[in-house]
């Protein structure tokens, strides 16, 4: 059985959703699969590098773009300097592991291991599935050692062109996403509705992972204009907030820590006012859900091309404002669910090659 490792991070759980979603479909497709974490096992300084980033996105989401930078000029994911000091580690690591085939999923992850393989002339093939869809992204994405490119635009493809990668090593590909997220009917959006206590218009504010951003002012401006709706919200390992939230003695309002049923609250839900991070977007849009995609607090350097697409595509709404967000709250169902022909125009699922179906193994 041909074995395939994939390279994921802590560093916003988006690349763990994308790393799950590609280790479903590839044990249905016959591969061994082992998802790894290399910026976090292989040394303090990079778990350093790890856990600033988790802080930022957590409290400062505008200062990312900051670290971005920073990281991009001392290139901390290929220089010289470090590559010398992780070599040890990535020889035991691949030998450990012993793959067939690589998908990095991950833009720290597409220069060390791809080129320490190359070295030693090992024919393993890597590839690297952009999990952004819209530039601008890092830089870091961008790798000579790579084998192959998977994007989701084309736009994502232009950007990697941009920055030095050949076109006929990239490929247009489907959205990988977890199982769960789908189309509901009307009794089965009730019976999820049933199961967590609520009934009628209901909205999901999904603070993601770290339960980020301005969390407790979106959900506050979400309450006032929508005076009679259930709020469900994902506080994610944010502890601090949720208690804020429960504080409040709302009836309305449920919080939630981190969640593993995602798909379920995004099924129950009318809309969601998320983060517009790649897979927590795509995921509702997968599960034909109106989104509203909010940079209340900052935006991301990775996130501002998806945040804009929601306007240019049509699929979401787009606010940068707590009075913005007040006015589409305000719509109601009626005008959230005016936003499902774009979602259908924009999302459609398998209408380019899956991304398991092109990795070729080597045969070791």
């Amino acid at each position: 059985m041909e074995r395939l490792l994939i390279l994921s991070s802590d560093t916003g759980e988006g690349h763990n959703s994308a790393a799950q979603a590609l280790g479903e479909t590839a044990l249905k497709a016959g591969w061994q699969v082992s998802v790894r974490k290399p910026l976090e096992e292989s040394a303090a300084g990079y778990r350093s590098l790890g856990g600033i980033y988790n802080l930022l996105l957590t409290y400062r989401p505008g200062w990312v773009g900051m670290f971005a930078k920073s990281i991009e000029l001392i290139k901390a994911n290929e220089a010289e300097f470090f590559y010398g000091r992780v070599r040890t580690y990535i020889q035991r690591f691949i030998e450990s592991e012993k793959p067939h085939a690589i998908v990095s999923v991950h833009p720290m992850l597409n220069h060390m291991i791809p080129r320490w393989i190359l070295e030693q002339n090992l024919q393993i093939p890597c590839y690297t599935f952009v999990t952004d869809p819209f530039p601008p992204f890092w830089k870091g994405w961008a790798s000579r050692y790579v084998t192959r490119y998977f994007v989701l635009t084309k736009e994502a493809g232009i950007r990697l062109a941009d920055d030095g990668v050949e076109a006929d090593r990239i490929e247009r590909v489907s959205m990988p996403l977890r199982s769960g997220f789908h189309t509901r009917g009307l009794k089965e959006v009730a019976d999820l509705r049933s199961g967590l206590d609520v009934e009628g218009e209901t909205i999901l504010v999904n603070g993601g992972a770290r339960g980020g951003g301005r969390l407790r002012r979106l959900v506050q401006a979400v309450l006032e204009a929508a005076p009679t709706a259930n709020i469900l919200v994902v506080c994610g390992h944010n502890k601090r907030v949720r208690r804020s939230l429960d504080k409040l003695k709302e009836r309305r309002l449920r919080t939630f820590g981190f969640v593993s049923d995602i798909h379920n609250l995004i099924g129950a839900a009318d809309l969601v006012v998320t983060k517009p991070g790649a897979l927590s977007t795509y995921e509702t849009l997968a599960s034909a859900v109106p989104a509203v995609l909010t940079a209340v607090g900052g935006l991301m350097p990775q996130e501002s091309g998806l945040f804009r697409a929601a306007s240019d595509h049509g699929f979401g709404f787009a606010v940068r404002t707590l009075d913005e967000l007040g006015a589409v709250v305000r719509q109601g169902v009626a005008g959230w669910k005016a936003k499902h022909e774009a979602i259908n125009r924009f999302y459609q699922p398998g209408s380019v090659p899956d991304l398991i179906d092109r990795i070729q193994p080597h045969r070791i």
